[in-house]
C-alpha cells in the first residue's frame, strides 16, 4: 500500500456497475415490422429515436413515442412492433446486478438532451469498435474490429453507466403502468397469436407439441392457451389439426398423391 503521508484517501463507491454489455443495436423498422418476442436473463433498454412503436411487457402494452425508452428487466417477456409507420430504435442489452438498477423496473422514461448525447456516444463508439453493422437484429455476440479504438470496452462501460446514473438522478419515480395502453396490449397479444399460427403453419408436415410452442414464444401453457382461444375461438391444437385437414384437402384436390401418402406426409395416424 502506498504511503500517502498526511493525505487521507477517499474510497470511490460504485453505485451502478455494468459488468457486461450483451448487444448494442440501431435498427430502422419498416411500417409492418413485428418482432415475435423473447425473454432473457439480462436487462434490455429500447429507445425510440424516430417515429413510434408499440411494446408488450409480460401482459401489458405500451405506446413508445419518439425520445422515450422502455426497460425490460431480466426474465420479462417482451416484444416490439412498428405502429404502421417507420421507426428508428436503439436497443441496448446489458448485465448489471447493482441494487440501484431495480429503479428501471416498470419504467418508461423520456430522455433529456444530456441522455440523448450519452446514447449517441454509445452508438458512435460501438459503430467504430464493432465488426459489422448495428442493425443485425439476430446477432448474439459482439464482434470487435481487428484493431479497436483504445480502451473502447471501458469507454462503452463508462458511457452506459453514466446514462443509467443520469436517468436515475433526473427522474421522479414514475411507474410505467401510467402509460399503459389497451390498444397496444391488444396488438401485442395479436402478435403473439399470429406468431403461434406461423409456427403451426410451418410445421404442417411435422408434429409439434404445445410444449414445443411454449418454448418458442416464452409463455406459460395456461396464458398461451387462454389467449389463443380468446383471439381465435379454438384451442391451439384444434387449430393445428384444422390446418392439417385444410392442407390435406388441398393435396387431395391436386390428385397427385394417394390418401395414404397424404396422411404420411402430414403425419396423420
Amino acid at each position: 500500500m502506498k504511503d500517502l503521508g498526511a493525505f487521507t484517501p477517499t474510497e470511490l463507491e460504485v453505485t451502478i456497475d455494468v459488468s457486461q454489455i450483451i448487444t448494442i443495436h440501431y435498427i430502422k423498422y419498416s411500417r409492418d415490422f413485428a418482432f415475435t418476442g423473447e425473454r432473457h436473463d439480462f436487462w434490455e433498454m429500447v429507445y425510440v429515436d424516430k417515429g413510434e412503436t408499440g411494446a408488450l411487457a409480460e401482459a401489458q402494452g405500451f405506446n413508445l413515442k419518439e425520445g422515450e425508452a422502455i426497460f425490460h428487466k431480466p426474465g420479462e417477456y417482451h416484444n416490439i412492433w412498428a405502429q404502421n409507420k417507420y421507426a428508428n430504435v436503439a436497443i441496448l442489452t446489458f448485465v448489471c446486478e447493482s441494487p440501484a438498477v431495480a429503479f428501471f423496473e416498470n419504467k418508461l422514461i423520456a430522455f433529456n438532451e444530456t441522455e440523448k448525447e450519452l446514447l449517441a456516444r454509445i452508438l458512435s463508439t460501438a459503430k467504430r469498435s464493432f465488426d459489422g453493422p448495428l442493425d443485425e437484429i439476430h446477432q448474439k455476440e459482439i464482434r470487435f474490429v481487428e484493431a479497436p479504438p483504445f480502451a473502447c470496452r471501458q469507454v462503452l462501460k463508462n458511457y452506459v453507466e453514466l446514462l443509467l446514473i443520469s436517468l436515475i438522478q433526473n427522474r421522479a419515480d414514475t411507474a410505467r403502468q401510467n402509460r399503459a395502453s389497451d390498444s397496444a396490449k391488444r396488438q401485442g397479444e395479436n402478435t403473439i397469436v399470429e406468431s403461434v399460427r406461423q409456427i403451426l403453419s410451418e410445421n404442417l408436415y411435422n408434429d409439434i407439441s404445445l410444449n414445443d410452442i411454449m418454448e418458442k414464444v416464452c409463455f406459460s401453457k395456461s396464458y398461451l392457451t387462454r389467449l389463443y382461444r380468446v383471439y381465435t375461438g379454438e384451442s391451439i391444437m384444434e387449430d393445428y389439426i384444422n390446418m392439417k385437414i385444410s392442407e390435406a384437402q388441398r393435396l387431395i384436390s391436386e390428385r397427385v398423391l394417394s390418401f395414404s401418402e397424404i396422411a404420411d406426409r402430414l403425419n396423420f395416424g
